[in-house]
């Protein structure tokens, strides 16, 4: 299993020198495996994952805030792959899915309807989706608590387990769920929008801390944890301190074209 971090921000991208070490993109995930590449939410990110040609390609949403989606429409290799492409959400039915895109990408918000340009493209449930890649990927949902609701996922192939977080507005109730969902994860996937003292201002806002990351990761059965969902206005110097500051190797601040493998 390879990881690769494409983007890396929530809400709305970065630009700026003071944002070039950790990156401006807002969330995308690569996770390249022998049966499927899977990318995991298509903010701005999006454009610049390198589609496969040798396997189908999945597109997991994890909810339809535009930052997880923004970036869908920008990628050209989309327009050109002869490869299969499944697009998928567990928070909703496939109907719902379609309509969600397709009221972003047609029509009022973008030129073209972009969903009947994309050839091999099909729009399927997450209970298909699982069927169609059972025999090489055990793929597994979890309800996050986000305003309109978002949907967590957990990949695992023969050799190794990745699970993605986002969005999430983490409570302490949640945490036999969550260590279960997330038990002997290689990689957890964790939304770090915040710090411990803006919790308090954004209390609803549907996002975790840092320092909830840290201590979950300290409970959990989880190998390593990465940080993801930057706020917009998080500099590098503000992110490197934080890195800094985590007793715990196992936890890091995901960047822009970061790689992870696991075997």
């Amino acid at each position: 299993m390879r990881v690769i971090f494409h983007g890396v921000r929530g809400s709305i991208p970065a630009s700026g020198i003071e944002f070039s070490k950790y990156g401006g993109h807002t969330t995308c995930t690569e996770i390249m495996t022998d049966a499927a590449q899977i990318i995991l939410d298509a903010g701005s990110g999006f454009q610049n994952v390198t589609l496969a040609n040798d396997r189908p390609i999945v597109i997991f949403v994890s909810h339809f805030h535009h930052d997880h989606i923004q970036g869908l429409g920008f990628n050209p290799l989309l327009f050109s792959k002869q490869s299969e492409i499944f697009i998928c959400s567990a928070l909703c039915s496939k109907d719902s899915t379609q309509s969600c895109i397709q009221q972003y990408y047609g029509g009022t918000y973008f030129p073209i309807d972009l969903l009947s340009e994309i050839s091999k493209l099909e729009i399927v449930s997450f209970n298909e989706l699982k069927s169609i890649f059972a025999r090489d990927l055990t793929i597994e949902s979890y309800n996050l608590s986000h305003p309109g609701g978002s949907a967590a996922y957990s990949i695992t192939t023969s050799t190794a387990k990745l699970c993605c977080l986002l969005d999430n507005e983490y409570r302490e109730d949640q945490f036999q769920s969550l260590s279960t969902f997330i038990d002997e994860a290689n990689l957890t996937i964790w939304d770090g929008m915040f710090t411990a003292d803006e919790l308090q201002q954004y209390q609803g806002w549907g996002h975790s801390s840092m320092e909830q990351g840290e201590a979950f990761l300290e409970r959990s059965n989880c190998k390593r944890l990465a940080i993801t969902h930057h706020a917009p206005h998080r500099t590098d110097i503000q992110l490197d301190a934080i890195q800094q500051s985590f007793k715990d190797p196992a936890i890091f601040i995901a960047r822009e074209k970061q790689v992870e493998i696991y075997d």
